[in-house]
């Protein structure tokens, strides 16, 4: 019986004191969401029931900020278009998105969050390019949704403060 627990005693020693690194951890790959892996964002906020402008297209990558507009926005062949680039000053002070961007923006697949526009509220746009010439598109609901993570609240807070600094609401 002393040997069994002796044994015992040594497998369950051995076995909390094992190097566990090769047990996969999705939460030990860091995703580089910086200027490394970011190519570009285009953000903004669209509105299907509106008179006039209904879009509001900004894109930044690591040298530019500029303002335009989307063709085939919900498409896989969406396109910006820019119509005005703006100085390197504004550019400086909102570089810090593409170090914003949630994790799960970055490393998911296309989605739809919630009902963009369905109540008449509009939605927010997301195309995330990285260099390796992966593109992400996200509508997500301007109102705040139960599949919408505690990341994505906080990066819709930040675009609508810089949509707004920007002048486009």
């Amino acid at each position: 019986m002393k040997m069994l627990k002796t044994t015992l005693a040594i497998l369950i020693i051995t076995f909390l004191s094992c190097n566990r690194d090769d047990t996969p951890n999705v939460k030990n790959e860091v995703v580089d969401n910086g200027p490394g892996k970011i190519e570009s964002l285009v953000f903004g906020s669209y509105a299907g029931f509106c008179l006039g402008d209904c879009e509001d297209i900004f894109k930044i990558d690591s040298n530019t900020l500029e303002r335009g507009d989307m063709t085939n926005i919900f498409s896989e062949g969406a396109v910006f278009k820019s119509s005005f680039t703006y100085r390197n000053d504004q550019f400086e002070q909102y570089k810090f998105l593409l170090q914003e961007i949630p994790e799960e923006l970055i490393i998911g697949k296309d989605k739809i969050y919630g009902c963009p526009d369905c109540a008449d509220q509009g939605g927010f746009y997301f195309l995330i390019q990285t260099r390796d010439g992966d593109k992400k598109r996200y509508n997500i609901d301007t109102s705040d949704t139960s599949d919408q993570s505690e990341d994505i609240l906080k990066f819709k807070s930040k675009i609508t403060n810089v949509l707004k600094e920007l002048g486009a609401f």
